[in-house]
């Protein structure tokens, strides 16, 4: 079987170089085996939301924010919860932070020493359209497409490991160029590109980043006609032009789709079970996928210890064949973050199962789907942090 060089794997090319398939596991075997991602040409565009409120639905650690709105986010349309410090763009492209400043996350100070409960600007930002948190890190997408990131520099420098181990103030990715948004993640970075394309840099040992092998700013080869990228913790998963999901890095958790479970490819691969109506938007939480179809039914598979099924259930299994989750409304927006799943329905009522940040006094209740209160309806969540529709 002879396999081109650009689609194997560092585990399936070394199965190869010992005598082919048969040298590999029944994993790998799998893994190499599996349908490729059918070839789609797309050209999303960034996401647009109406300059909203900010509103906190959880505990920022350390920092002393209540939850509810924040003051002097009235006017955002782009939200990120990196966990001890969030960060939002407000409508005229500027960006402000507030919390604790882990890591540098809120630039200008010297990580670790500063924490705010009022936001404040992030200097040198005046034209950003989204933010996103990637680990320790804030990466803001441009009007001109292109990426700019503070805290953590291994992230927020494009995967270059420098001197410092801080990033006070936003600088360039370089390399990241057309984007469109960056998708919230841990270890590493996944960007959609205008094209369909998808960029990737950070923590590359499961493949995430495709090949060749390396940290920095690269494309993801053979990723076809991309609408939609997520990070599902050592997988990357996306929705098509054409309504399909592919998949690849680390299939431990069934990510990738294929049984048996294990192995682990830079690849994308075809992850098949969604049934007539075509997926139009994927995400991606710790070890477990959405994927949102356009009849507005959620999927979702993957690790399910934290009740991310929604159906009362918390045991430890793998799903590798997606399922329903039931008790939703028709849904128009999916989102997760950790072992938290949202979505939000048609009149903006933002739904939660899983072990969100809103936890319910009867602990079966998080297993299942429950509608979280606001005071108006929901555009987007990061984490804990929900961007309000603009009031009247």
């Amino acid at each position: 079987m002879r396999i081109p060089r650009h689609v194997v794997s560092v585990t399936t090319a070394l199965c190869l170089a010992l005598g082919g398939t048969a040298a590999c596991s029944p994993a790998d075997r799998a893994v190499l085996l599996a349908s490729a991602c059918p070839d789609s040409t797309a050209f999303p565009a960034a996401p647009r939301h109406e300059p909203g409120q900010a509103h906190l639905i959880g505990q920022v650690i350390r920092s002393g924010l209540p939850t509810g709105p924040i003051p002097g986010w009235d006017d955002v349309v782009s939200v990120a919860d990196a966990g001890p410090a969030l960060a939002a763009v407000h409508a005229g492209g500027t960006v402000s932070v507030v919390g604790v400043d882990h890591e540098g996350l809120l630039a200008g100070t010297a990580g670790g020493a500063g924490q705010t409960l009022m936001p404040r600007r992030v200097p040198g930002v005046s034209d950003a359209i989204s933010v996103a948190a990637v680990g320790s890190a804030f990466l803001v997408t441009h009007a001109d497409g292109t990426v700019s990131g503070w805290g953590d520099s291994f992230i927020a420098s494009g995967g270059f490991r420098g001197d410092s181990p801080v990033r006070t103030t936003p600088a360039a990715v370089q390399g990241a160029e057309e984007v469109v948004s960056v998708a919230d993640g841990s270890l590493s970075a996944l960007a959609l590109r205008s094209d369909g394309g998808v960029l990737g840099w950070g923590v590359n040992l499961t493949e995430i980043l495709g090949e060749p092998a390396g940290t920095t700013v690269r494309r993801i080869r053979d990723a076809p006609g991309a609408v939609s990228v997520s990070d599902a913790s050592g997988a990357a998963v996306i929705a098509t032009a054409t309504g399909e999901v592919c998949a690849w890095g680390n299939n431990v958790h069934g990510l990738l789709g294929v049984e048996p479970r294990g192995g682990q490819t830079n690849r994308p691969v075809r992850v098949d079970g969604f049934g007539d109506a075509g997926v139009v938007q994927v995400a991606g939480g710790q070890h477990f996928a959405l994927a949102l179809d356009s009849a507005g039914t959620v999927w979702t598979w993957g690790r399910t210890v934290t009740g991310v099924l929604g159906d009362g259930t918390t045991d430890d299994t793998v799903l590798t064949s997606p399922r329903p989750v039931p008790g939703l409304p028709p849904l128009r927006w999916i989102g997760a973050r950790e072992s938290s799943p949202y979505g939000i329905d048609g009149s903006g009522a933002l739904w939660s199962w899983g072990r969100g940040p809103v936890r319910s006094p009867e602990p079966a209740r998080d297993a299942r789907p429950r509608r979280v209160p606001l005071p108006g309806p929901a555009q987007t969540v990061s984490g804990a942090l929900v961007l309000r529709a603009p009031v009247g």
